[in-house]
C-alpha cells in the first residue's frame, strides 16, 4: 500500500535475481494479529491500562520505539505501524531524525527498531547474508545480530562457489533468521524507469542504479521533438 504496488512481500533475506534465492522458499512472517495477540497473552502480557494498551508483567507500560526519518513515505509507514500495534495493544513511539543521524545512531546500537533497506552493486547473495554476520556489528549489521551458528555458516558460504552446496547453507541461514527474528523481512521493492527516446546506451541493470557515465544524448533527435 505504501509503495503503491511497487513492492512484493519478502520471502527470505536474499532477494530475487541473486544466487542463493529460492523462489519456492518462504520464511517470511505473515500478518496475523490474532496469532500475535495469542502469543502476547501466552507470555504474560495480559494486563492492560485504561486505554487498552498492554503492560509489562511488572505493571509498567509496554512501549516500543521505532526510528523513523522525515520523508512523507516514512510518515505513511509510521501511521501503518501505529495502527497495527494498536490492534495488538502495544504502544509505539517514533524517534524522528534525519537519515544521516539515524545511520550514525544505528551503527552504535542506539535504535531499538528501524526500517532500513539494502541494495547491492555485486550480484551475490553474500551482499545480504553479510548483513547479519556478527563481525559486521558497527558496520552493516544494524540489527547487531550475533549468533555463532549463523556466523559459522556465513564463513563456510564464503569458501564455496555458487551452487547447490552453498544454496543449502543459505537455506540454513534463512531458517536461523526466521527462528531468531532479528529482522522483519519487509518487502522487495520494484523500480520503474522512464526513459526519453533520445537517451543513448541505456540498459537497465539489476544492481547498478546510476550508470550515468555510459549514457549519451542524441542531441539532433531531442531537438526534433
Amino acid at each position: 500500500m505504501v509503495y503503491q504496488g511497487q513492492a512484493i512481500p519478502a520471502t527470505q533475506p536474499i532477494p530475487p535475481g541473486l544466487p542463493g534465492h529460492d523462489d519456492a522458499w518462504n520464511v517470511g512472517v505473515k500478518y496475523d494479529p490474532q496469532a500475535a495477540n495469542a502469543l502476547l497473552d501466552k507470555f504474560g502480557y495480559t494486563a492492560r491500562d485504561a486505554d487498552g494498551y498492554r503492560k509489562l508483567p511488572d505493571g509498567k507500560p509496554l512501549t516500543i520505539v521505532m526510528a523513523s526519518a522525515t520523508s512523507g513515505r516514512d510518515r505513511e509507514f509510521d501511521e501503518l505501524w501505529q495502527k497495527s500495534m494498536k490492534g495488538i495493544g502495544i504502544r509505539i513511539e517514533f524517534l524522528k531524525q534525519k537519515w544521516p543521524d539515524l545511520i550514525k545512531m544505528g551503527k552504535v546500537g542506539q535504535l531499538q527498531m528501524w526500517r532500513i533497506g539494502w541494495i547491492t552493486q555485486y550480484g551475490e547473495g553474500d551482499a545480504f547474508a553479510q548483513l547479519l554476520y556478527g563481525k559486521n556489528i558497527g558496520q552493516t549489521n544494524y540489527a547487531r545480530f550475533a549468533l555463532p551458528q549463523y556466523d559459522e555458516l556465513y564463513r563456510r558460504s564464503r569458501t564455496l562457489p555458487d551452487g547447490a552446496e552453498r544454496n543449502a547453507i543459505y537455506h540454513q541461514m534463512s531458517e536461523l533468521v526466521a527462528a531468531y527474528n532479528p529482522w522483519w523481512l519487509g518487502v522487495y521493492t520494484i523500480e520503474s524507469t522512464l526513459l526519453q527516446p533520445w537517451v543513448m546506451g541505456y540498459k537497465k541493470h539489476a544492481y547498478w542504479e546510476h550508470p550515468w557515465k555510459y549514457l549519451d544524448i542524441d542531441v539532433a533527435s531531442r531537438e526534433k521533438r
